[in-house]
């Protein structure tokens, strides 16, 4: 689990090709955005999400090759 404010990939360097989603338990997508500058806020339609567990899934290029990433956040106020 990460615990974050914002949660986004700012740090991961020049970054191609960018699929970034994050899902409710209800497997709803929440977020998405091909900017990796643009992190989520835990907003939802502009209103905050409730405190839960959503999952995330990065598709990217970077200069080290293609990267998958998938795991959870905790959502939490």
């Amino acid at each position: 689990h990460l615990y974050l404010a914002d949660f986004g990939i700012k740090y991961w360097g020049v970054v191609q090709d960018l699929d970034f989603n994050i899902y409710n338990r209800f497997g709803e997508r929440v977020f998405h955005t091909a900017d990796p500058g643009t992190c989520w806020d835990g907003t939802y339609h502009q209103l905050m999400q409730d405190a839960d567990v959503f999952v995330y899934v990065i598709k990217a290029k970077t200069a080290c090759g293609k990267i998958e990433k998938k795991g959870t956040v905790t959502l939490i106020r």
